[in-house]
């Protein structure tokens, strides 16, 4: 049972690793901006499955998906990026929900450390109180 802990906050902290990677990409792109909208930069995101089946043993499946967001386009005709309208394209990137995601993934990334610690420290005291 104890391995079994041990799996599910280790594949928990995997996932929220990736997830903080895709936030860190996600944010370092935000201000790269394109000639057209599919140059434009995607946003990324990581997504997790597991089956019924198996939701006690962990994380099956990691993804990594593009966001569902439309480029933005802006007018600058200057820019010489612009196309013949005068409009370059940014990043699909919300820095506000990124770095809502960003916390959320620390804070649950701590909270699988702290439930590895726990189970480190329960089968520690039951080989203490075997020795006895």
């Amino acid at each position: 049972m104890s391995l079994d802990s041990f799996s599910i906050n280790l594949s928990g902290l995997n996932y929220h690793r990736q997830k903080i990677d895709s936030v860190a990409s996600n944010i370092a792109n935000a201000n790269v901006v394109a000639k057209n909208k599919s140059e434009a930069y995607k946003a990324i995101d990581v997504v997790a499955y597991s089956s019924p089946e198996s939701i006690a043993k962990g994380v099956e499946n990691i993804s990594v998906i593009e966001k569902n967001l439309e480029a933005g386009k802006v007018y600058s005709p200057s820019h010489p990026f612009a196309d013949a309208d005068g409009y370059i394209y940014r990043a699909n990137v919300d820095i506000a929900e990124e770095m809502v995601e960003l916390m959320t993934s620390i804070r649950s990334y701590q909270a699988n450390i702290q439930a590895l610690e726990a189970s480190k420290k329960l089968i520690q005291l039951s080989i203490d109180m075997g020795k006895r």
